[in-house]
């Protein structure tokens, strides 16, 4: 998997999120599993599907790059829906959520071989689909969020393609701004250097995104 790749593919879909002292605190208290935390946005029974959803999304990969279990980014993403998020975007996120986990309870077992196969499946649904499909789904929240449509109205297919996006912006900001990525992954300079002036990324720092710093 070549990571750099795919995070340049990947978008947010609440929007612009800004890189805040609060926001580096949390990533800071998030080295944990999803069973050594009490979630606030989360319910404790969607905790497991939730983790191997991320874990979809970022992996772990062969050269050593961390993936969502190892940087605890469920944990961040709790906090970050419970402390900074709108309240009219967590009643839907919510209920999206509740939807996605009740057709995995419907359609895959407890294994955790066919669980993974069955998030990985549905990830490839929604994240590949075509742009025919995602203009159709878009269309459908367009008009949610314009009020003509409640949420208990719209397609499964459009409540799923939402989750899926918002779930891979949370994990890609999540990831970019981790402390173990910005330093041993990113170009991290903690008191800034020269200026360079108008230099390409590979001249300045061998292709490497800077890091954030609080």
């Amino acid at each position: 998997m070549n990571r750099r790749n795919a995070l340049k593919k990947l978008g947010l879909s609440f929007g612009a999120l800004a890189v805040t002292p609060t926001m580096i605190g949390m990533l800071k208290s998030c080295a944990s599993t999803a069973s050594d935390f009490s979630p606030k946005f989360f319910l404790k029974n969607q905790l497991n599907d939730m983790q191997i959803l991320l874990d979809v999304i970022l992996p772990s990969t062969d050269d050593g790059i961390p993936g969502a279990s190892e940087l605890g980014l469920l944990k961040f993403i709790d906090g970050y829906l419970d402390g900074v998020v709108s309240e009219d975007q967590l009643s839907l996120l919510q209920f999206g959520v509740s939807s996605i986990i009740s057709s995995a309870k419907l359609q895959s077992t407890t294994d955790p071989i066919n669980k993974r196969s069955y998030w990985e499946t549905q990830a490839e649904k929604y994240f590949a689909a075509g742009d025919s499909k995602e203009n159709a789904w878009n269309e459908e929240l367009d008009t949610l969020l314009e009020g003509t449509l409640d949420k208990e109205s719209i397609s499964t297919n459009a409540l799923h393609f939402m989750v899926f996006q918002s779930f891979r912006g949370f994990a890609v900001y999540a990831f970019r701004i981790n402390s173990t990525i910005g330093k041993e992954f990113l170009h991290y300079a903690p008191i800034p250097g020269q200026q360079l002036g108008c230099v390409s990324l590979e001249k300045a720092t061998n292709g490497k995104l800077h890091a954030f710093d609080e």
